[in-house]
């Protein structure tokens, strides 16, 4: 399992980078700025998500206006996170150089053969199918965590909310590719602190 650090401020790159993440996030819906000035680390792969309001974010345009404000940013990334209704430019960000992380957030935990099919349909576009719901109960997380193990290829899932957070710990036990963190400022609730997940991982080794 890979650790994401979720950032709102490209300020915290430095700090972000050193913390011994693998991957770095940047969520380029919450802050405004050039990649040639903000990628200047080459050290850390870049995730860049420019995530929609439909699905949690700030970003409100049509897939056409998604794609103009993307697109600069593919030569810097390792991946481009892209939901489902931006999937048209899956193919264009592949021809670019970076890999597409398929994403999806939901706010339940639909049953299994729902989540079976979203897995089935991300798949399609993406290298990396993501699935993020919000468990109301512990079989909710056994089923996102059943979907995990049983993942036809590489998969990332998660959890949001703080009554079950440490389903995200649980998902990458269970084998999902990546989770995701903060630096400080959450983009998600029930996310841990970087330093939190290096030593709870650290203490499951």
């Amino acid at each position: 399992m890979k650790t994401v650090v979720a950032l709102t401020n490209p300020a915290d790159i430095d700090a972000a980078a050193d913390s011994g993440a693998d991957y770095i996030e940047l969520r380029i819906d919450l802050f405004h700025g050039e990649p040639e000035t903000i990628c200047r680390r080459d050290d850390v792969p870049f995730i860049v998500t420019l995530r929609s309001s439909a699905e949690g974010g700030m970003f409100s345009g049509s897939p056409a206006e998604w794609w103009s404000i993307v697109e600069p940013w593919c030569r810097y990334a390792a991946y481009i996170d892209i939901e489902q209704q931006f999937s048209v430019y899956a193919r264009e960000v592949k021809t670019r150089g970076p890999g597409v992380i398929a994403s999806l957030h939901l706010a339940d935990t639909p049953d299994t053969e729902t989540l079976q099919a979203c897995e089935k349909s991300l798949r399609e576009y993406g290298d990396i199918p993501k699935i993020i719901t919000t468990p109301r109960s512990k079989d909710d997380l056994l089923r996102l965590l059943s979907l995990t193990v049983a993942a036809s290829g590489p998969i990332c899932t998660g959890t949001m909310g703080t009554e079950l957070r440490y389903g995200r710990v649980l998902a990458g036990l269970f084998g999902s590719e990546m989770v995701y963190c903060h630096f400080g400022a959450p983009t998600a609730v029930g996310q841990y602190h970087i330093k939190e997940m290096r030593e709870i991982l650290h203490l499951l080794e």
